[in-house]
C-alpha cells in the first residue's frame, strides 16, 4: 500500500510530520496494507472542504474530514489502484484540538486515521460505532507517537 500526503493549505512546517502520519494511516489500513493500492491524505482549508462537501455530498457546511472509497477496477492485473482519498480540514483540526485535549498534530492524525478507518469499512452512524472508531483511532495514534 502506498500512502501519499498532500498539503494544500498552510500547515506549518513543524506539523508536516508526513512519516508519522503515514505510519498511523498504514496502521489504520490493517489487512488492506497488503493491497497493491494507493491512499491519498489531503490537508485542505475550510473553503476547499466546503467546496468538496457541496460538489460531492450536497452538504452546505464545513466538516473535519471526508473520505471517498474508490472501487477496485475489475482488471487490475496486479497494477496499483486508487483505494481511496481522505480530505482533512486543517483549520477545523486546529480549532477542535483544544476541545478534545489534543495537540494540533494529534488532531490532524485523528482525522486522517478516522477517514482511513472509513475506507476500510468502519462506520460511525450510531454512538456505539462512533465510540469504537474513536477508540481505534486513539490507539493507533498513541502507538505511532510512542515509536
Amino acid at each position: 500500500m502506498n500512502v501519499n500526503i498532500f498539503y494544500q493549505t498552510d500547515v506549518p512546517k513543524h506539523l508536516r510530520r508526513t512519516g508519522l502520519i503515514k505510519k498511523a494511516v498504514l496502521s489504520a489500513l490493517g489487512e488492506y496494507r497488503k493491497e497493491k493500492a494507493e491512499v491519498n491524505i489531503v490537508f485542505v482549508d475550510k473553503k476547499e472542504i466546503l467546496r468538496i462537501n457541496k460538489a460531492y455530498l450536497n452538504h452546505h457546511y464545513v466538516t473535519d474530514v471526508i473520505s471517498f472509497n474508490q472501487p477496485r477496477p475489475p482488471f487490475t492485473h496486479g497494477e496499483p489502484w486508487a483505494f481511496g482519498d481522505v480530505f482533512v480540514c486543517y483549520q477545523v483540526a486546529r480549532e477542535q484540538a483544544k476541545n478534545f485535549g489534543h495537540t494540533f498534530l494529534q488532531e490532524m492524525m485523528m482525522y486522517a486515521v478516522h477517514g482511513t478507518l472509513h475506507l476500510t469499512g468502519m462506520d460511525d452512524h450510531t454512538p456505539p460505532e462512533r465510540a469504537e472508531m474513536d477508540r481505534q483511532a486513539e490507539k493507533i495514534i498513541a502507538r505511532a507517537l510512542a515509536q
